[in-house]
């Protein structure tokens, strides 16, 4: 392999790194839990390509699998958290409507 690519690769490496770390600091300090959630499909995704280009650097075919895997992994993990979230938020929504009618204590 070329010394450029291979130095260019590693480049790519630690800023991948770098986006990870970023994504780790929103994802604590998320004030909702959309920007979490986004935050960790940004670092799964970081992840994913780290994979790629170790499995170019390393000339090694099964990492690309692995990413492929975890890519699908991901996207159902994204599917079912949301929909979590938008349940929960439903059930907050009508408990609240529920809620306006009565007293105080909510009887």
């Amino acid at each position: 392999m070329d010394e450029f690519v291979r130095v260019a690769l590693i480049a790519v490496l630690f800023f991948l790194a770098v986006c990870i770390v970023m994504g780790l600091i929103r994802a604590f300090t998320g004030k909702k839990p959309a920007d979490r959630l986004l935050a960790v499909n940004m670092i799964t995704t970081a992840v994913i390509m780290m994979t790629i280009v170790l499995s170019v650097l390393f000339k090694e075919s099964w990492l690309a699998d692995i990413a492929a895997i975890y890519a699908l992994i991901s996207f159902v993990a994204v599917i079912v958290f949301s929909r979590l979230y938008i349940i929960s938020h439903m059930k907050k929504e009508a408990a609240s409507e529920d809620g306006e009618g009565g007293t105080k204590d909510g009887i």
